[in-house]
């Protein structure tokens, strides 16, 4: 995986600079305007704004980040779903459309790994997490020139939502439920439908490679197409792994190619044990699970 690690820091901490208001989009597409930027960028210490960029979520730059009037990934990334405060969904089986089809996934990160960058912040008991990466990347077997190859669908009736990518490789897409307040985030990708459509579950949403990965072939992995997907509540106040709420038939599918709970999540316990210590470079056997 030494390839994927490398393809993940440079997503994850290149910044895209867009020159007109919004001018910096944060990685879970919060945007930011010139006027907020700058307000970051004194309130912060370079290395924080950077760190900031990569996870609008670090609860250790809330407080810091607060007068600057950002809050990170609260109230974004909705797409207009209406989604009232304390009605997010804490139990539930909510995925029950595959996120997209599994048969050339060659491995996954775990959830709360070391690997691509902090990406953190409250889970879904309300617990404070920092220092690890609360999403799972995605590694295939498919070439980036083979654009378009690879669906992914919603997992579940919701709105969408577009956004912008900080590091410019396709863009960023998130279906948001309105009647469990979470969402799923697909990273890297070109949308299949618009910014603010209906979607239902299993519609087509994103495909990967993106059409520009040729453009910017040479500062990616020669492995294969990676992505990643995260599952946040739509308000930011919490992060879960999906396949603790995928319905059955999901589940199975996962579990046939070896993803499972038990394999594909490492427990916040483990982690606190065991930080990452803000080094993104985690090895196969630690924080990767290679499909059967």
């Amino acid at each position: 995986m030494r390839n994927v690690r490398a393809l993940l820091v440079v997503t994850a901490m290149v910044s895209l600079t867009l020159g007109s208001a919004p001018s910096v989009f944060a990685d879970d597409g919060v945007a930011l305007t010139a006027a907020q930027e700058t307000c970051l960028k004194k309130a912060l210490t370079a290395a924080e704004f950077e760190q900031f960029l990569a996870n609008p979520f670090d609860l250790g730059l809330k407080d810091k980040a607060k007068s600057c009037q950002v809050s990170g990934g609260s109230g974004n990334g909705t797409g207009g779903a209406v989604v009232k405060p304390g009605k997010v969904a804490t139990t539930g089986n909510w995925i029950t459309a595959n996120p997209f089809d599994l048969s050339q996934v060659i491995a996954i990160s775990v959830f709360r790994s070391c690997s691509g960058h902090d990406y953190s912040g409250t889970n879904i008991s309300g617990q404070p997490e920092s220092d690890r990466s609360m999403k799972h990347y995605i590694q295939t077997d498919i070439p980036w020139t083979s654009t378009g190859s690879l669906k992914g669908f919603a997992p579940f009736a919701g709105t969408v939502t577009v956004m912008s990518e900080q590091f410019p490789l396709g863009k960023q897409v998130a279906v948001t439920s309105p009647v469990t307040g979470w969402q799923m985030v697909y990273f890297h990708g070109d949308p299949q439908v618009k910014n603010g459509a209906k979607v239902k579950a299993g519609q087509a949403v994103i495909a990967w490679p993106p059409s520009n990965a040729p453009a910017v072939i040479d500062q990616l992995h020669p492995e294969g197409t990676s992505f990643d997907v995260a599952l946040r509540a739509a308000d930011g106040r919490y992060m879960d792994s999906p396949l603790l709420h995928m319905a059955p038939k999901v589940a199975k599918a996962w579990s046939a190619k070896g993803f499972t709970p038990a394999r594909a999540i490492v427990s916040k316990t483990a982690r606190d044990a065991a930080p990452c210590n803000a080094t993104y470079n985690a090895t196969d056997a630690t924080d990767w699970v290679r499909a059967n």
